[in-house]
């Protein structure tokens, strides 16, 4: 791209997926794409419509290396875009250059087996990058038999456990409350059980702040988060903290509240929608990616999940 600048670093989330397929036996999602890009050797070769009024093109390919990446970009043939005069009141529409169209978004996928990370320019989904592919299948005429598949967010407990067992950094309870916290660890109630190897930090917040303290004290107790380091760099031979994550997991799958685990791999695993995902530098600006860059970060960090054992499930 004529207009990044070389080395101009911008930092980019980089998310996981994985393909599931809803037929037996089916090829894997890079069998798939390497198939396509066979079939389709240049750019205008990849072009397809998505939508009513946006077209779609991979701008850019990596095929050397492990898996495979692409660039989906999209835009809208003959779209303008409006301009405001820069202290004034006018508002103006201007076409793109000849020849070119103003990019809407742009996607950058890395795909190895059925294990996809993904980062984007502009909004996107799991539902849009979903239907980009079946959409760019569709136009090659791929039978629908074989390309019966979804990007799903979610990881199981057992994928949790690998990741987290590897090393921790730091887990934030996501609990703005001490009483809360020392509630859930020492009620034998649902929601509690899997919080008791956390029994002693709730012994130290019951000293810190116990039961009969001022309303003052309990009103400045709300405010404060709770975030554990257990320092854990994953080669310790003390079965104690691998148990302790493996019962973690299995809390933050079935019961747990708003997690955040940062590990050693500096990948970040939320409660929201348990997901995991973590951090590139890539060379662009809030405009676009510099698809070429974000290759080589992206095969890192699928990388690091694959050592992980993720992509073993």
């Amino acid at each position: 791209m004529a207009n990044i600048e070389v080395g101009q670093l911008m930092r980019k989330v980089s998310h996981y997926r994985r393909a599931v397929w809803l037929v037996d036996n089916g090829p894997t999602l890079e069998a798939l794409i390497r198939t396509y890009l066979n079939q389709s050797p240049d750019v205008v070769s990849t072009k397809f419509v998505y939508g009513t009024d946006i077209d779609v093109q991979i701008a850019e390919r990596s095929i050397n290396g492990r898996g495979i990446g692409i660039y989906f970009t999209l835009y809208t043939e003959g779209r303008r875009t409006a301009t405001v005069e820069n202290g004034g009141s006018s508002v103006n529409r201007r076409n793109a250059p000849r020849g070119e169209e103003f990019l809407k978004t742009g996607i950058v996928i890395m795909i190895e087996g059925n294990n996809v990370a993904y980062i984007a320019d502009g909004h996107t989904n799991d539902a849009q990058i979903t239907n980009l592919f079946h959409c760019a299948f569709k136009a090659q005429n791929f039978p629908d038999e074989t390309t019966q598949f979804g990007l799903m967010p979610k990881m199981n407990e057992d994928q949790l456990q690998r990741l987290i067992q590897r090393g921790v950094k730091s887990i934030d309870l996501g609990i703005t409350s001490f009483n809360a916290t020392i509630d859930q660890i020492n009620n034998a109630g649902g929601n509690s059980d899997w919080l008791e190897p956390f029994a002693a930090m709730g012994e130290a917040l019951i000293n810190a702040f116990g039961r009969d303290r001022t309303p003052l004290e309990a009103e400045a107790a709300s405010h404060i988060e709770a975030t554990i380091h257990l320092g854990y760099d994953g080669r310790s031979r003390n079965t104690l903290i691998p148990q302790v994550l493996a019962n973690l997991a299995h809390g933050v799958e079935e019961l747990g509240s708003q997690f955040k685990i940062v590990t050693t791999d500096d990948v970040v695993i939320t409660h929201e929608k348990l997901v995991i995902r973590a951090e590139i530098d890539v060379d662009g600006d809030e405009v676009a990616i510099d698809a070429q860059s974000a290759f080589t970060p992206l095969r890192m960090i699928m990388s690091t999940w694959r050592r992980s054992g993720i992509f073993e499930q």
